[in-house]
């Protein structure tokens, strides 16, 4: 499925498409006129942090150009020279931080000040200790920019970094230029997230610090330990409030944007000194890069169709049907032999060996163990479980936790799994569900090590996953993905694919459980035409096939594309947004084109055809053909 998306043929398709609407091929008459420029900011904060305070407008030298009393941030607006490097730090009034998890952010001693119910816990929106500093670094481009306010635009910022290629856009997470609304809640949801994370890391740890575990990452620190749990706070800012009545209703609809941007953002490992290079209205970068990246597309259409098909189908083949069975395989055993040979059996079940089937098993407990080995569905299988907490109680819940190590062989197809973390926890009898008191509701969390290896290659990735057990508005028990993401690397003779896949439910209260997925999709892939090709992807797996209306991002030679492409009866448009607010819009109808380059709000020349050939006309009467 994957392997139709890369080939951008509805791009190429732009260059010559059939069935025109107009037989004509003189030059489209079009006047270009270049516009005098402005720039304007606009900022954002995150709403547990008081908005009244001073804004500070540093330029590219570190020298304040302005210092503004602001009463609201996020209402704040200022003017600057366009096409300049500019820092924007805002300064609270009042530096005090609620907490903003719904459960709360831990314990506290007795007598804390903060903790207003005087129950030793900091609960959601009660003070915490925690300040935080707000700092970023933007490039002003003609028309309306928006900064995004957090403290790890701060250190990125301070740092000198450049987070483009982190953020999976064309513009930094925290910085938008020309956008719509969809993509300016996208920023907002991130910049909730890592101020979210930096809140509960600092209550709960009063030693942390953004800049210190952003250093540790960025340098690649033998301990990086404090930015492994940052980013596990700002992932679950995403899954707290989608399965949260009290959650922000605006995530749903970008909960897998703003879930890939912190994936890649507190992944990424090779943080690079930003470059300041001087830009020019008229600048014809876009056009290059656009070229850059459909000539990609031309040679795996051409000269490296093969290639790129064989390549694709190997992935494929990763998760085929043969690898199905194998998993179907290695759960269902589970399941039957856990089911007749622990604690959750009907009868206390002895310690021993059992046969089951074609199974054989070693039953021990203290610590509760299960050697497996046989066949099961007629393929080879040898499992090695170990659950050292293995409770029933209706009381504080039933819970198992333990480790695996497994491998399953469904011909040439081998999987191996070796599971470091398996958690199984319901709640007791404190948390019943009114509407169906019945129901066993919790958690299951699984981290595993996954390699799959058939007759081609080998896929090896590292896969966490969360799921939700609850009672929904209808009063049935739903079992929902909330955390899935897989991080590896494909081998074969043929590639050397790494790869990012994550998960979520979008709208876990609405509708069937997990029927509403967000997947987002990133693979490093190396071409023979294009040897740093990047590729991301968000939306729903069944539609990664459709070109015809997809958003994809694409990098080549380090420089960064969003595309757009839509197809409404049988109108073709592609958007381009390039680097530092550059975008191109065009629009095919046959032969005709329209549309144009733009610098933020600025149009800088015309899309039009001449002689049946699509191309930006300047205002000086250049032309530049599209492809």
């Amino acid at each position: 499925m994957l392997k139709q998306i890369l080939p951008l043929g509805v791009a190429i398709a732009l260059a010559g498409c059939g069935g025109s609407s107009s037989d004509s091929e003189d030059t489209q008459s079009v006047a270009v006129t270049v516009a005098s420029t402005s720039s304007t900011v606009n900022f954002y904060v995150a709403n547990w942090q008081p908005s009244q305070g001073t804004l500070n407008v540093i330029n590219s030298d570190g020298v304040v150009q302005e210092s503004i009393a602001v009463d609201n941030i996020n209402t704040a607006s200022v003017s600057v020279d366009p096409l300049t490097f500019n820092s924007f730090e805002f300064i609270p009034d009042d530096s005090t931080l609620t907490c903003p998890r719904f459960t709360g952010c831990g314990r506290t001693v007795r007598g804390d000040i903060n903790d207003l119910n005087e129950n030793r816990l900091i609960d959601y929106q009660e003070p915490t200790a925690v300040t935080l500093n707000y700092k970023a670094s933007a490039f002003s481009a003609p028309g309306q920019n928006t900064v995004y306010l957090s403290p790890l635009s701060k250190v990125i910022s301070d740092q000198g970094y450049s987070a483009v290629a982190a953020s999976l856009a064309a513009t930094p997470f925290y910085h938008l230029t020309h956008s719509n609304l969809s993509a300016s809640v996208e920023a907002e949801m991130v910049t909730n997230a890592f101020t979210y994370a930096a809140i509960i890391a600092g209550a709960t740890d009063a030693s942390f610090s953004v800049d210190n575990a952003f250093t540790d990452f960025a340098t690649k620190q033998e301990d990086q330990q404090a930015w492994q749990d940052y980013s596990e706070l700002a992932a679950q800012y995403v899954t707290d409030n989608l399965f949260s009545d009290q959650g922000n209703a605006l995530l749903q609809n970008v909960a897998g944007e703003v879930k890939q941007t912190i994936a890649s953002v507190t992944t990424y490992s090779n943080w690079q000194v930003r470059t300041q290079v001087t830009q020019s209205l008229d600048s014809r970068e876009l056009l290059v890069d656009t070229r850059n990246i459909i000539g990609v597309a031309r040679l795996q259409e051409k000269s490296y169709s093969d290639e790129l098909d064989s390549k694709f189908e190997e992935l494929e083949g990763a998760f085929d049907e043969d690898t199905q069975q194998t998993l179907d395989a290695l759960i269902n055993s589970l399941n039957e032999v856990i089911t007749n040979y622990s604690p959750l059996a009907d009868d206390s079940t002895p310690a021993g060996q059992y046969k089951l089937r074609d199974l054989d098993i070693d039953y021990s407990k203290s610590p509760y163990t299960w050697a497996i080995t046989g066949t099961y569905d007629d393929l080879p299988i040898s499992i090695d479980l170990s659950i050292p907490t293995f409770r029933v109680s209706g009381v504080l819940g039933d819970k198992i936790e333990g480790v695996m190590t497994a491998s399953i062989t469904n011909g040439a197809t081998v999987l191996s799994v070796d599971v470091s973390e398996l958690l199984i926890q319901f709640d007791g009898i404190d948390e019943v569900n009114e509407l169906n008191p019945d129901a066993e509701t919790g958690i299951a969390q699984l981290t595993s090590n996954v390699i799959i290896t058939k007759a081609a290659g080998q896929l090896d990735g590292d896969l966490s996953l969360s799921l939700e057990r609850f009672v929904n508005s209808f009063g049935e028990v739903s079992n929902t993905l909330s955390t899935f993401d897989f991080v590896g690397n494909y081998q074969s003779s043929i590639q050397n694919t790494d790869f990012h896949i994550t998960a979520v439910e979008a709208s876990p209260f609405i509708g069937e459980e997990n029927d509403d997925l967000a997947f987002t999709f990133e693979l490093d892939f190396p071409l023979s035409g294009a040897s740093d090709f990047k590729f991301a992807y968000v939306g729903e797996a069944a539609n990664l096939s459709e070109l015809t209306s997809t958003d994809i991002f694409v990098s080549v030679q380090n420089r960064a594309l969003d595309l757009r492409i839509r197809d409404v009866s049988g109108n073709l448009n592609l958007i381009a947004k390039g680097e530092n607010g550059r975008w191109l819009d065009v629009k095919q109808k046959g032969r005709n084109y329209s549309g144009g380059l733009y610098f933020g709000d600025t149009k800088i020349a015309e899309v039009t055809a001449v002689r049946g050939i699509p191309g930006v006309l300047f205002s000086n009467g250049d032309f530049e053909s599209l492809f």
